[in-house]
């Protein structure tokens, strides 16, 4: 140990032998730990904006609506109503020739009264009668400007696009009025445009006690559309008829109109 060192030269040897070793070993993990960067060239390079192949439409592929490029009128029809059609002299309602529903009513509700068998049926019948009589009292004159019509043309129904149309077999509005069947087709605010169809089920008396959004017929409808059919459809009144089922099957279609 002495001798080696006395000897310096050795020392260094000894040194730079160490220094080479861990040179080495350095090396190795860095060769050996060495990834290969692999360029990738830029997506944009190559990019471009396709244009869709433009699609023509032959003109037995295109659905024209009824009354095309025409105004759709805020009134109801009923369906069933069997006067001439026109867009220049007409009604909303029929005039003349219809039964008196009022007295109708009355008559219907005599014949319920009497066949009444005890005394709380009695009583409900007879509240529900005055009811109606004071529901009758009120005049109801809610129109659109444009129902305004001659009296050459109380013969005539619409013959154009309408709001709300309707159908229950042998039933008419309440009162013959239609403003009875009730419009929601402006309450759903800007961009509803769109049509519901809803299944209304009535009683003898008129009232709407059940309904259901028929979806086969009904298109681009928003819940706000659907919620509003459904509420108008329940508010809606026909005539009374005592000739009718217990529970009568009808419909009554709207349209809501973007405004």
């Amino acid at each position: 140990m002495k001798s080696f060192l006395n000897r310096p030269e050795h020392f260094f040897l000894a040194l730079i032998a160490a220094l080479s070793v861990y040179v080495i070993i350095f090396m190795y993990f860095q060769i050996s730990s060495y990834q290969e960067l692999v360029p990738i060239e830029r997506f944009y390079n190559y990019s471009r904006v396709e244009t869709p192949e433009e699609i023509t439409l032959k003109p037995d592929q295109i659905e024209v609506p009824q009354d095309a490029g025409g105004e759709v009128r805020n009134i109801a029809r009923d369906n069933n109503d069997s006067r001439k059609k026109s867009k220049e002299n007409w009604s909303e309602n029929v005039q003349s020739g219809a039964k008196d529903p009022v007295q109708s009513a009355k008559d219907f509700e005599k014949k319920l009264f009497e066949e009444a068998g005890g005394a709380k049926e009695r009583e409900r019948i007879q509240k529900e009668m005055e009811e109606r009589k004071k529901n009758q009292t009120t005049t109801q004159t809610e129109k659109s400007t444009n129902n305004q019509s001659s009296n050459s043309g109380k013969s005539n129904q619409y013959a154009g696009d309408v709001m709300v149309d309707f159908s229950l077999t042998g039933r008419t509005a309440f009162e013959n009025n239609n403003w009875h069947i009730r419009n929601p087709g402006y309450t759903c605010g800007h961009g509803s445009a769109g049509t519901v169809v809803v299944l209304v089920s009535v009683d003898k008396t008129g009232r709407v006690i059940g309904s259901s959004i028929d979806e086969s017929r009904t298109t681009n409808a928003t819940t706000c559309m659907r919620e509003q059919a459904l509420k108008y459809a329940g508010i809606s009144k026909f005539n009374f008829s005592d000739k009718a089922p217990t529970r009568q099957e009808g419909y009554i279609r709207y349209r809501f109109v973007s405004q």
